[in-house]
């Protein structure tokens, strides 16, 4: 792979232009202009959108199942943490805590959505069972190749005809005015059935890894970086913080928060429970935990760790420990090396899933991983991470990371906020009414992500903000459908069915398609975001141990500031192994962008894949991409890197410069003429992170961390 880096002064980019009558002093080309007719877009100021659904909406007093009170005891700090004796860890190595004290709300808030749930079924589960046996049918008899039975759409199910009247669940501050806060292991979100975080109240996730550990008896062990010798740790060994399957109208919402305290010490509620320390040593192996004993001192750990060490005085590692060492150190020694943490929430299949205002914080990997979701809404939701809780370190050191470093955005790993996807099949299976329970009847779910909408949005955290995952595709073999198709069965009360709008990022990878692209995406709309200190802004990644077609991704009215890579379109994203049955070929074509504006210094990459890469005989895939008003106010500030790339260019002030040696086709010529204001309005589309109380970061503004 052949590719070169150009960074021109804008000395050398007038020279060039003045050749194609575009100079740089000498007045504006207007055949090289291309402005929007009428007034300016002002980016970040969007209210109401006709192209949405409509907004969603809290419950009522009247819609609530069960109302649960936080304890009086558990009163969250000013810097949205639990002080240490709320549920204190004790010195020493295989030392067991109080599960009583560590996580006194599982079982409570668990059977208050238990009864929800079983409710839900009694008065709406026949209900939609019909509703979906008379679809299916339908379906079946039409008997149209290549399209999975969906049974009844998530928009009929919308209807207040399948909705109970009591479905909530809500969590309230205690009534004395005292205690505020709730900590709970593992959480199923029962089908039908609301959780509801009321305002001032944070749900915290426990810090027993015994809690997590998804099953034993497969090797799925929670808290850890490997689970043997040579076998690397996963997030699917843990249970999820919130968990849901097979679901219809569920939700969680509210003006509260959810934190999962990656950053905390890792504790067990079994002596015997292997745990990692910040020293690398370990506790026990899992081999002794299985048969009930204890390894002896300078046995070799089988969860990462060097050797077992009894004497060891050192505190456990924290999630985040677990995941920078896995990922930074171990993997890039071992090649196998990653975390296994628990995930804040997982849903697979369900129609009309709904994130609401809610906060959420500090997960110990990735935040949200909807999948197979017909229905999908994520509104007005706050996510940061790491939030200034993250640094409530007892010790005060100012060191929270195992290897001295203070948390930092980029050395919280793996925490991505959301990865919506497809799931890997169609499937006929039960609701979910409980923890243990499920409905009489067997509802259809085609597989696919559909009529997903992610508006009005405050995400910062410490990988992805917003990607979507084309890993898996239920469609039947030989059908050649995409895995995520936003032309998809679009619902009525909307204009497309993969809406990204109006959303502020901050620190993060940005808005990103893939890695996993193997499936296929297409038919994205983003519109209408700021981007402010991210890392990434518009991605689309992937590499040739995935491969995979992303197409018609329409990008518009976006605002960049201050972004290390403004624009990242690669599909060199990584040196992963290649499938036994050889390469898979990424092919990012029919790529939009329309009024781009970049603020500051950046990178621009725009790479296609080069014919015959790797020594395989592969055609070459150039990224094919029209761009029309995306500029940069200091075009001199801006390093470009492309190859394989054939861009149709108007309005464009980045040098994009024709080379038959990288591979380039520019249709069109860049002009210094653009004038950016009349491009996109970005005066109000950078705002303070909005205030969330406790867990906003360093003060008051997010300003204030500049």
């Amino acid at each position: 792979m052949q590719q070169t880096k150009i960074v021109l002064p804008m000395l050398v980019i007038a020279a060039s232009l003045a050749a194609c009558g575009g100079g740089g002093g000498g007045g504006s080309d207007a055949s090289k202009v291309s402005y929007s007719a009428g007034a300016v877009y002002q980016v970040g100021t969007t209210t109401f959108d006709p192209d949405l659904p409509a907004e969603p909406k809290l419950p009522t007093d009247a819609q609530v199942c069960a109302t649960l009170e936080a304890s009086p005891k558990l009163v969250r700090r000013p810097d949205g943490s639990l002080p240490p004796e709320a549920d204190p860890s004790k010195a020493g190595v295989a030392v067991a805590v109080d599960r009583a004290v560590v996580n006194p709300d599982q079982d409570r808030i668990q059977a208050a959505l238990n009864a929800c749930g079983a409710a839900v079924e009694a008065e709406v589960g026949a209900k939609i069972a019909a509703a979906d046996a008379a679809a299916t049918a339908s379906q079946k008899a039409a008997n149209v190749a290549n399209v999975n039975i969906a049974g009844v759409s998530g928009e009929e199910l919308a209807k207040p005809d399948y909705k109970a009247s009591k479905f909530a669940v809500r969590l309230v501050v205690n009534s004395s005015g005292v205690g505020d806060s709730f900590i709970s292991g593992p959480l199923t979100l029962p089908s039908g059935v609301t959780l509801w975080i009321d305002k001032g109240v944070t749900l915290y996730g426990t810090r027993d890894a015994a809690a997590y550990v998804a099953d034993k008896t497969t090797g799925k062990y929670c808290a850890n970086t490997a689970t043997s010798a040579t076998k690397a740790g996963s997030s699917s060994n843990c249970l999820p913080l919130i968990g849901g399957d097979n679901l219809v109208n569920s939700a969680v919402m509210g003006d509260g928060a959810i934190d999962s305290r990656g950053y905390a010490e890792i504790v067990t509620t079994d002596a015997l429970y292997p745990l990692m320390k910040v020293d690398m040593t370990c506790s026990n192996t899992y081999a002794a935990w299985l048969t009930g004993k204890k390894a002896a001192d300078g046995t070799s750990c089988d969860n990462g760790g060097t050797f077992v060490d009894s004497k060891s005085s050192v505190r456990n590692m924290t999630w985040w420990d677990l995941a920078f060492l896995g990922n930074m150190v171990q993997n890039g020694t071992t090649g196998y090396g990653s975390q296994s943490n628990f995930r804040m929430m997982v849903f697979n299949y369900a129609k009309n899933l709904t994130l609401y205002r809610i906060s959420l914080n500090n997960s110990a990997n990735f935040h949200v991983v909807p999948s197979g979701v017909d229905g999908l809404t994520v509104w007005g939701v706050k996510v940061q991470t790491p939030s200034l809780a993250a640094f409530a370190n007892p010790a005060g050191n100012g060191n929270p990371l195992y290897n001295g470093d203070t948390f930092t955005e980029d050395n919280v790993k793996n925490t991505d906020a959301f990865d919506p996807g497809s799931a890997s099949k169609a499937t006929s299976v039960a609701l979910t009414t409980g923890a243990t329970t499920k409905s009489a009847a067997k509802i259809s779910f085609d597989g696919y992500l559909k009529n997903f909408v992610f508006a009005y949005n405050y995400v910062s955290t410490g990988d992805d903000d917003m990607a979507f995952k084309g890993s898996q595709n239920p469609s039947p073999s030989g059908s050649g459908l995409p895995g995520i198709d936003g032309a998809r069965d679009v619902r009525a009360d909307r204009k497309a069915g993969m809406i990204v709008a109006h959303n502020h990022i901050y620190y993060g990878h940005g808005i990103s398609v893939g890695s996993e692209t193997n499936a296929g995406v297409k038919n994205l709309d983003i519109y209408d975001n700021s981007f402010w200190d991210s890392e990434e802004g518009l991605r689309i990644k992937s590499d040739y141990a995935r491969g995979g077609e992303v197409s018609n991704v329409r990008y518009k009215n976006i605002c960049i500031k201050e972004g290390l890579n403004a624009l990242l379109f690669t599909p060199y994203y990584s040196t992963k192994a290649l499938p036994a049955a050889g390469p898979l070929f990424p092919n990012f074509h029919d790529i939009t962008m329309e009024n781009v504006r970049i603020q500051g210094k950046s990178a621009v990459k725009l790479q296609g894949f080069q014919a015959n890469t790797g020594g395989y005989n592969n055609p070459q895939y150039p990224l094919g991409m029209t761009m029309t008003n995306v500029v940069a106010d200091s075009p001199d500030e801006i390093t470009l890197t492309t190859s394989d790339a054939n861009l149709t260019i108007k309005g464009v002030n980045l040098p994009l410069i024709a080379n038959a040696e990288n591979r380039n086709v520019i249709n069109g010529v860049p002009t210094k003429a653009v004038d950016p204001s009349k491009v996109v309005d970005c005066s109000k589309a950078y705002v303070d992170f909005p205030s969330i109380g406790a867990s906003n970061f360093f003060g008051s503004t997010w300003a204030s961390r500049k």
